[in-house]
């Protein structure tokens, strides 16, 4: 798992851990996967809401 930084258009910034990170932007969509290329249900990101997403 990879620890990535969030940061939201508020200024507001979260780690969190996973596997992968992926935009859509066609669908407006985060993906957030584990290790294994399972998506993390508990885990939801609005698209509009993020400004950056750094891997650390």
């Amino acid at each position: 798992m990879t620890t990535y930084k969030i940061i939201f258009q508020s200024g507001v910034t979260t780690d969190i851990e996973a596997g992968s990170i992926e935009l859509n932007d066609v669908l407006d969509k985060v993906k957030v996967q584990d290790d294994d290329g399972q998506e993390i249900d508990e885990m939801y990101l609005d698209f509009d809401d993020i400004s950056a997403i750094i891997p650390q």
